[in-house]
C-alpha cells in the first residue's frame, strides 16, 4: 500500500491555479511542490471541474471557465465595495447636511427645510426678473 500525500483543499486549488494559469507545467509543479505521484494534479483537476474520476474528458475548458467566473466575481465584490464606500459618504453627507439645517435653526431662527406647497413671494418673481 502507497502512502499518499495530504494537501489541503486551498493548496490543490492554488496549485492546480498555478498550471492552468501557465505559471508552471504540471511537472514543475511536481517537483515544485514534492508531490510524487505523477497524475495527483490531473486528478485535482478533474475533481474541480466536476468530472468524475475515470472520464477520458478534458478538464481544462471546464477549469478555465472556473477561473474567469472567479475573477467576474472579484470583479463585483470590488464593485460592492465601492458602493458601500459611495453609500457611507452619502449618509455622512446627508448627516452634515441635517446637523448644518438644526444649527441654522437654533442659532438664527432659520428653517431651510422645504416645506412642501410652499409659496412664492410676488416680489421676489419681479426682482428676478428685472
Amino acid at each position: 500500500m502507497r502512502k499518499t500525500e495530504k494537501f489541503s483543499e486551498e493548496a490543490k486549488r492554488k496549485i492546480v491555479m498555478e498550471v492552468l494559469s501557465g505559471t508552471l507545467t504540471k511537472e514543475q509543479a511536481r517537483h515544485v511542490y514534492g508531490i510524487k505521484s505523477k497524475s495527483a494534479i490531473l486528478e485535482w483537476m478533474r475533481i474541480f471541474a466536476g468530472l468524475e474520476r475515470r472520464v477520458p474528458k478534458d478538464p481544462l475548458p471546464i477549469l478555465r471557465n472556473m477561473s474567469e467566473k472567479q475573477d467576474s466575481n472579484n470583479e463585483f465584490k470590488a464593485r460592492i465595495n465601492q458602493l458601500e464606500e459611495e453609500l457611507k459618504l452619502s449618509q455622512l453627507k446627508g448627516r452634515a447636511y441635517q446637523i448644518m439645517v438644526d444649527i441654522a435653526k437654533e442659532e438664527y431662527g432659520l428653517d431651510l427645510e422645504k416645506k412642501s406647497g410652499a409659496k412664492q413671494f410676488k416680489d421676489s418673481k419681479k426682482k428676478s426678473q428685472g
